[in-house]
């Protein structure tokens, strides 16, 4: 994989930046993420690509409203959708992130602050050790207002800057987040692994970022975060419907895959996820008495290559497990053979 200082050599270009906008039910929030976009003062060229996933509730009407009416957008509108086919949408839209610099924006998001872009990009351009941008969001709810309930877990207030760590260490959202474009340096070959990790792409962006370099954080609330869990087809709200063992399980799934994706882009021996999944596997056994270990790996959206992973990974501490439980009721087994009955 690339090094950040190696892109920031080969692309010396002056500052454009490429608005990533995936949409899939949004019709009701489309036109406040379009607004908090197209009302970017910058000194720079912005192209923005929107991709709609075959929404149902006429998303892709308003989609080409915009993109009639604006030459720096580019709509692409899936006739079939591609989620429920277990297909990446990455295929169709990588081609079009041609920005020096990415930033994302779901459509039932929506940015707060007119010089966010600018403000970002200026911050990148001044600090070549820095290899993203994020910010504080503002939560809001399903109807556009300020609701501290609805801040998800990846929320934070405060600054700083975050060096190359685990992203189990950063809170996030990609609704603030400006990054330099790894994506153009990619090989095909790296590509198709990156599509095929089975995590989501949130965290996927901030793995990338932490290995490659610094993450800086502003305090300020450059963007809007909505969180609905009580409705619609949201990753929030999948999880909050999903059965409690099934998004644990998710969760360590996400977790490995992440260290996987490390591993492979940048040569790095993540030995932590060894005690992460066995601390996983030990909480699941105690508190859903099944094996995380059997069934993440056993999960339909797991890519079959991957199963060592999950199958292989704790299998020493898995093996001392086993042969310690059995030792522990063998000889519960002997004290009550021993105990003299009355």
């Amino acid at each position: 994989m690339i090094t950040l200082q190696e892109i920031i050599e080969c692309d010396k270009r002056p500052p454009s930046v490429t608005v990533s906008m995936p949409c899939y039910n949004h019709s009701k929030y489309i036109d406040e993420a379009m607004h908090g976009v197209l009302m970017q003062k910058t000194n720079f060229p912005v192209n923005i690509v929107i991709h709609d996933d075959a929404s149902p509730d006429g998303s892709a009407d308003i989609i080409r409203k915009y993109a009639a009416e604006n030459p720096n957008i580019t709509a692409i509108l899936q006739p079939k959708n591609l989620f429920q086919q277990h297909k990446s949408s990455a295929p169709f839209v990588l081609p079009y992130y041609t920005g020096k610099y990415i930033a994302y924006c779901e459509c039932d998001d929506y940015w707060i602050d007119p010089y966010k872009l600018q403000i970002q990009v200026d911050y990148l351009e001044s600090n070549h050790d820095c290899m993203a941008v994020y910010s504080n969001t503002l939560p809001v709810n399903k109807y556009s207002r300020y609701d501290e309930s609805v801040r998800g877990p990846y929320s934070k207030t405060g600054a700083g800057d975050y060096p190359r760590i685990s992203y189990l260490d950063v809170r996030h959202q990609l609704a603030s987040c400006v990054h330099r474009n790894y994506y153009q340096f990619m090989t095909s070959e790296e590509i198709d692994f990156f599509i095929h990790v089975i995590t989501n792409g949130d965290v996927k962006c901030l793995t990338m970022c932490l290995n490659m370099g610094r993450v800086h954080y502003f305090s300020e609330e450059f963007a809007a975060h909505r969180r609905v869990v009580d409705e619609g087809d949201s990753w929030s709200a999948r999880i909050a419907r999903a059965d409690k063992y099934k998004a644990y399980c998710i969760g360590t799934l996400h977790r490995m895959e992440s260290y996987r994706m490390i591993e492979h882009f940048f040569g790095k021996k993540c030995r932590s996820k060894y005690i992460f999944l066995l601390w996983d596997e030990l909480k699941g056994r105690v508190k859903f008495r099944r094996s995380v270990i059997r069934d993440a790996g056993l999960d339909p959206s797991c890519n079959p290559k991957n199963i060592p992973l999950y199958a292989y990974a704790a299998l020493p501490f898995y093996i001392l497990f086993r042969a310690a439980r059995k030792l522990v009721r063998k000889a519960v087994s002997v004290l009550k053979k021993s105990t003299p009955k009355d």
